[in-house]
Parts: C-alpha cells; structure tokens; sequence
C-alpha cells in the first residue's frame, strides 16, 4: 500500500461517521500530487490503470453517500481537483494539504473552474466513467 493511501485511510478511519470531515479528507486527498501524477500519466497515454479507476470509484461512492454533495460529485470533478494547488504562490498546497482550511465549497469551485479550461480533465472523466462501468 502506498503512503498516499494509508494516509487516505488513516484520515478516513479518523473522521468516523461525520460526513463533512469525511468528505474534505477525500477532497484534500484527491488534491494531492499522486493523484495528479496519475492522472498526468493517464493524459500522456491515453489509458487509466484499473486500479486508479477502482480506487476513484470507491471514494465517489463514499461522497454519493452524502445527501447535499450526491448530485454535484462526477469523475471529471475528481481528476480536476488534483489539479487544484497549479496557482498557488506559496510552496505550500492549500487544497492537497491534510488539514486544508478549505471548505467543501471552495474544492467544488476550485475543481469546476479547472474543468471550464481544461477540456482533456472532462474526456478524462468521461474515459474513467466508462472504464468504472466495465468493471461493474
């Protein structure tokens, strides 16, 4: 396993049954810089690795769970917020940091104004959605 998901997990174990800080450990998580190095690979190629895409859909379904994010939450959504820190004047990440002050809102923004300028992130999504559906 991995550090990136241990720490996922860790978090996740530690926010217990609170879907808000459930919901920003993911949203943080997906933030990070291994899931951009992912998703960067996968742009490259043209091809997303079975496990990348089981490990997205497990954590969409844990965000569909929650009643006021179900209906806002798709693939593309997630892959943009890997990209969310690009703009940051300080070394330090403000949406990949485990304990981000940023609120769901902002990541939702934040990943929403990425995918308006970054039409491969959407075919992207749309390439992971239609992998996730074989797989089923």
């Amino acid at each position: 396993m991995s550090l990136w998901s241990e720490s996922l997990y860790l978090h996740l174990n530690n926010c217990g049954d609170d879907p808000e800080k459930t919901t920003k450990c993911i949203l943080a998580h997906l933030s990070m810089t291994v899931p951009r190095s992912w998703w960067e690979h996968a742009l490259q190629t043209r091809s997303v690795p079975e496990s990348y895409v089981r490990i997205l859909q497990e954590l969409r379904e844990e965000l569909l769970e929650v009643p006021a994010f179900a209906e806002r939450v798709g693939f593309a959504l997630l892959v943009a917020l890997a990209f969310a820190d690009d703009n940051i004047k300080k070394r330090e990440p403000k949406f990949g940091a485990v304990h981000s002050q940023s609120s769901i809102e902002e990541y939702l923004s934040r990943a929403k104004k990425i995918l308006t300028k970054r039409q491969d992130l959407s075919e992207l999504g749309k390439m992971i959605e239609k992998k996730a559906k074989s797989l089923v």
